[in-house]
C-alpha cells in the first residue's frame, strides 16, 4: 500500500483512507471539480432538487425512504435510510441504465461526520457517492476494486430529502 502524506487530510477536512485510490480520487476531485476547464467554465450544471421528486419510486421500499438519489451517464444511485434512523444512510441501491441487475449493499456501520460523502463496502470494493457542496461543485461516484484500481463517473443529477440540512443549495 502507498503512503499518503498525513497533512492532505487538512485540505480536505476528513481523515483519510486507509485505501489509496480512493484518498486519491476524492482530493483530486474537491481539487479539480470546480467545473474549470483549461481556464474555462464547463458548460454542465448539476441539477439538484428534493427527493419528492420520486414520491412513486419504489427502490428503497422496506427502508426509511430515499435520503438521497444522483444521476450518472450509467446509473441511477439511491442512498436509502435506516428504517429505525430514517435520518441515518443504510442502504446503497443502484439501477444500471442499460437494464442489468445493480448492486444493493447495506451499511455496517456509517459516520455521519463524513458530510462530505456517501460511502458503501462490498467485500474489497468500495462505492463512494460525493454530495454537492460549496467545495464539490462537480461531485463523482467512484469506484474502487479490491486490485486498487477504479474508476469515477460524474453526477448529472442529485436530489436529497428536504428535512435533512442539505449541503446543497436546492433548486426547484
Amino acid at each position: 500500500m502507498r503512503a499518503i502524506h498525513p497533512d492532505i487530510s487538512k485540505f480536505i477536512g476528513q481523515p483519510i483512507s486507509q485505501k489509496p485510490l480512493t484518498a486519491l480520487l476524492l482530493v483530486a476531485s474537491l481539487f479539480l471539480g470546480v467545473g474549470i476547464y483549461e481556464g474555462r467554465a464547463t458548460a454542465e450544471t448539476l441539477v439538484t432538487g428534493l427527493t419528492n421528486e420520486l414520491v412513486n419510486d419504489k427502490t428503497c421500499e422496506g427502508t426509511g425512504g430515499i435520503l438521497a438519489y444522483a444521476e450518472t451517464k450509467d446509473y441511477s444511485l439511491y442512498i436509502c435510510a435506516d428504517v429505525k434512523e430514517p435520518s441515518q444512510p443504510k442502504h446503497y441501491r443502484s439501477v444500471n441504465k442499460n437494464g442489468t441487475p445493480g448492486v444493493k449493499l447495506t451499511a455496517k456501520t456509517y459516520n455521519p461526520n463524513q458530510g462530505s460523502y456517501f460511502e458503501f463496502y462490498n467485500g474489497d470494493y468500495v462505492y463512494m457517492l460525493q454530495i454537492p457542496s460549496e467545495t464539490i461543485k462537480q461531485p463523482v461516484l467512484m469506484v474502487e476494486f479490491p486490485d486498487g484500481s477504479g474508476y469515477e463517473q460524474k453526477i448529472t443529477k442529485f436530489l436529497m430529502r428536504g428535512e435533512l440540512r442539505s449541503p446543497i443549495s436546492v433548486s426547484k
